[in-house]
Order: structure tokens, then sequence, then C-alpha cells
């Protein structure tokens, strides 16, 4: 069976993303291992951000 892959959604508070409605960036067909070092990144460096993660399929 092939791996899981996810699509994550990362949004923000921050004024600038106000016209998007928070929504910083998507990125589609990521690995789990690809979202967990997303996540941890994220985490680090834009601490006012937080990233809904789905499944896809």
């Amino acid at each position: 069976m092939a791996e899981q892959l996810y699509t994550v959604h990362a949004f923000s508070n921050a004024p600038e993303h106000a016209p998007t409605r928070g929504g910083v960036y998507i990125i589609t067909d990521m690995t789990e291992a690809q979202v967990e070092a997303l996540k941890a990144r994220e985490a680090e460096e834009h601490t006012d951000r937080w990233l809904k993660v789905e499944e896809q399929g």
C-alpha cells in the first residue's frame, strides 16, 4: 500500500495575512515525515502560525 499523503494549510493572525483570511501557504502531497519536519520548523521559526493537516485519499 502506498504511503499516506497529507495536505497542509498554514495560517497566521498576522495583519499581512488578513487579505487571505489568515492563509499563509498550502502544501500538498507531503509524507508524515515531511509534515513532522514542517511542524518543527514552523514552531521554531514562525510561532504565530498554526497548521491544519488533512489526510489525502
